[in-house]
């Protein structure tokens, strides 16, 4: 009886802890903010009044998983960036479609990752197509 009851709190620590590493790898990255982010493709852009909706895909030759996104923003503009993973890749395609609500008026949003900066969409010029 003692021996079933440490196998089955084996069993159970060993489930806590896989789960635990499963929801880190799937939302921990949020914590490193834009250091975390990855390149997007971004097939449209639309900004309205409350909220900014962004469709696009995993750029890359193998299959990668939307992990989600991280926004910031701040004096009108809209800084986004997004996470993908082989791992949930088995799970989810890459493709993403989110809406972003946002408090003031935005003005630009930009794509950021851990290196750079590329603006999608800006008042004056709508929806700026990434050059591949």
């Amino acid at each position: 009886m003692k021996s079933l009851k440490k196998v089955f709190i084996v069993l159970l620590t060993i489930v806590v802890v896989l789960t635990a590493i499963f929801l880190a790898g799937r939302y921990g990255w949020k914590l490193g903010g834009f250091r975390a982010c990855q390149s997007a493709g971004i097939t449209s852009v639309e900004v309205r009044e409350q909220t900014v909706h962004i469709t696009g895909f995993c750029p890359g030759s193998f299959p990668e998983g939307f992990c989600g996104y991280y926004a910031e923003e701040r004096d009108g503009k809209l800084y986004v960036g997004f996470r993908f993973s082989a791992v949930f890749g088995f799970f989810e395609t890459g493709d993403f479609d989110i809406t972003i609500p946002v408090r003031g008026e935005i003005n630009e949003v930009i794509l950021k990752t851990r290196m750079n900066e590329a603006s999608l969409w800006h008042a004056q010029t709508g929806f700026l197509p990434q050059s591949e």
